[in-house]
């Protein structure tokens, strides 16, 4: 029960109180006044009766005596008047029942006025002749009574509603305070943090919203000491400190893990870049003048990232930079070299154009068994040693490139025509209990079933992601029925960014809302930075539907975490290079706790990505994550895992 309704249970329960006190003590005083007054007036004419009758009984004359009793006892105000002998024998009794009028029973049971009765004798001279004996009709003082009633419970209840209704107003702009306060609290939940900047006059309820105050901005100094614990400590084993780039572990790690993922195995660049006479260069011009030229030679690389998803840049030591483009084949390759080389070449220095070379491989099919960095190398000191050009593009190892053209026809023939196929891998909990299945997408290509690494990228650079998430999402809703079974689908950035394809998404929502009840749509974390007012539309417009919204590849975007307090998301996948090796990595090990308290504090789940052995999951269970996926769990499949969803 809500406190004003409290508040006006007492109020009704105070009022009831007081008038039925009120009423008992008036209807009583009232009862008391009439009784005297009646037993008064009775007296009275029982007085004035025998002196009136005394004549009359001397002589005996019993219709004499009857006519005088008769007068005074029509005039109504008498119940009973009756003259008898000393002996008590009756000679005159005229009586009537009593009658209260329009008087409820029960009222007149609770009341009843006792008879008021008045007696006298009859003398002539000195002798005694009789009794005269009259009784007063209470049915007058009955209805009286009753009128007063009436008229103070008319009045009580006028002024109860009147008093109801100024109580009403004044709790609502008293209380107002408790419902900000309770708004305040609601708002806490959502990761936000607001204050109220009036305070009340009531001196109560003043110190309990400073109080407020003072504990929301407490939270919101935790929450964001947290936040910028974890950002330092991903910063100090991840970043390089002087170009704000990644190093060389996390490159190589990052590198890894997009190999070994199910973006893995497309084609790809690796740009391995370097500045010569550096040394001379600090010697000459001072350390930190070595720093500022290093900085802008990354916020040069730096575009890249924004316009490549899933593109790494990183300053591998001293003068050495590292990048790595996947999606673009050899004609894109050649095309960003020449690009970079021309931006570079506009950074000042010393005697001349600064002595940078670029070497570059590329590969349609990148793998671990690709050494791109050793001919990434090899190409470095060719393009040092060229005389007429200053970047180099090693040979290529693999498969020649299908056209551009095929690429797109086949890929438009294959999405239009619904010839996907999916397959799914379960996401567990902590107890390894379904929690979803995430949906993969499958391309059947000169007769191989080929996973999205191959030919994503190729999606992506033709534009037809929105086309691939509407088909994946269709396929999917055609699925037999499997109850309360959840799926995760993953959405490129370009759909998040359509407002086309999101109005498409509701009414494909609305048209299935079963499926919109158990479905989660992954995003990348990169998606915060490129698309974030886009992204909170979308979580705003499918949670109308029950639909959630996740973050993969959590961690690597290297954007700040301030974003979580206000997005209401059902997950955040932390990235597979952070899980690689997590029980050897100590650095990683604090950064995932960190990112597990965040997650938690703002009611998310925090899954890990590629898990393939048992001491990767039972150290990242250690830390405090929330579930996971990986081949060590189980494998992608076509069909759909056993088990009942885990709520």
């Amino acid at each position: 029960m809500s406190l004003l309704r409290q508040l006006v249970l007492a109020i009704t329960l105070l009022v009831v109180l007081l008038l039925a006190g009120s009423m008992t003590v008036s209807v009583y005083n009232a009862r008391t006044h009439f009784f005297e007054q009646m037993q008064v007036h009775a007296q009275d004419t029982a007085t004035a009766l025998g002196f009136s009758i005394s004549q009359a009984a001397q002589e005996k004359d019993a219709a004499l005596i009857g006519s005088m009793v008769d007068v005074i006892f029509d005039r109504g105000y008498y119940q009973r008047i009756s003259y008898s002998t000393l002996e008590g024998e009756p000679v005159v009794v005229r009586e009537t029942a009593l009658q209260a009028g329009e008087v409820p029973q029960w009222f007149v049971d609770l009341i009843h006025i006792p008879s008021p009765r008045g007696e006298s004798e009859v003398i002539h001279g000195w002798f005694r002749l009789g009794k005269i004996q009259v009784v007063s009709h209470t049915g007058l003082a009955y209805r009286d009574l009753w009128r007063v009633f009436t008229e103070q419970l008319w009045l009580f209840a006028f002024t109860a509603v009147l008093a109801y209704g100024m109580a009403g107003v004044s709790l609502h702009f008293l209380l107002r305070p408790l419902k900000k306060i309770e708004r305040q609290a609601e708002a806490i939940c959502r990761r936000e943090f607001p204050e109220q900047q009036r305070e009340p006059r009531a001196k109560e309820l003043r110190s309990m919203v400073q109080a407020m105050n003072r504990m929301v901005a407490k939270i919101r100094d935790m929450f964001s000491e947290q936040i910028e614990l974890t950002e330092s400590l991903h910063r100090a084993s991840h970043v390089d400190p002087v170009t704000g780039l990644s190093n060389r572990l996390d490159f190589d790690a990052r590198l890894e893990a997009f190999i070994k993922s199910e973006q893995g195995g497309g084609e790809g660049a690796l740009l391995l870049g370097q500045v010569s006479q550096l040394e001379q260069y600090n010697q000459k011009l001072g350390r930190e003048a070595g720093d500022r030229l290093l900085a802008t030679i990354a916020n040069t690389l730096k575009p890249i990232l924004l316009a490549t998803p899933g593109a790494i840049v990183s300053r591998r030591s001293g003068a050495d930079f590292c990048i790595f483009v996947p999606g673009i084949d050899r004609l894109q390759t050649e095309a960003l070299c020449e690009q970079l080389m021309s931006e570079l070449a506009a950074i000042s220095w010393p005697d001349g154009p600064m002595p940078f070379h670029l070497g570059a491989v590329h590969e349609t099919s990148v793998t671990l068994d690709s050494q791109l960095l050793s001919r990434a190398d090899a190409a470095l000191r060719t393009a040092q040693h060229q005389a007429d050009a200053n970047w180099h593009l090693g040979l290529q190892h693999s498969r020649a490139e299908r056209p551009a053209g095929e690429w797109r026809n086949l890929l438009r023939g294959i999405i239009d025509e619904g010839l996907l196929q999916l397959h799914f891998q379960p996401v567990f909990n902590r107890e390894r209990e379904l929690l979803h299945s995430e949906v993969l997408v499958r391309m059947d290509i000169d007769g191989q079933l080929q996973s999205a690494g191959s030919f994503l990228p190729q999606v992506e650079r033709f534009a037809l992601s929105d086309a691939l998430d509407k088909s994946v999402l269709t396929l999917l809703a055609e699925q037999p029925a499997q109850g309360s079974h959840a799926f995760a689908v993953n959405l490129s950035p370009r759909s998040v960014a359509l407002p086309s394809f999101r109005e498409w998404l509701k009414g494909f929502l609305a048209e299935h809302p079963n499926l919109a009840r158990h479905l989660i749509l992954e995003v990348s974390e990169s998606v915060v930075q490129s698309h974030c007012q886009a992204l909170t539309h979308l979580v705003q417009e499918v949670g109308e539907w029950g639909t959630q919204v996740a973050l993969d590849h959590f961690g690597v975007a290297g954007s700040a975490f301030n974003y979580l307090q206000t997005l209401p998301l059902y997950c955040l996948k932390v990235d597979r290079s952070f899980i690689a090796q997590l029980h050897t990595r100590q650095d990683n090990q604090f950064f995932v706790k960190s990112l597990a308290h965040i997650a938690h504090s703002c009611d998310m789940l925090l899954l890990a990505e590629g898990v393939e052995s048992e001491p990767e999951w039972a150290q990242a269970m250690a830390l405090g994550l929330d579930g996971g996926q990986g081949y060590l769990l189980a494998r992608p499949a076509p069909d759909l895992p056993a088990g009942k969803l885990h709520k």
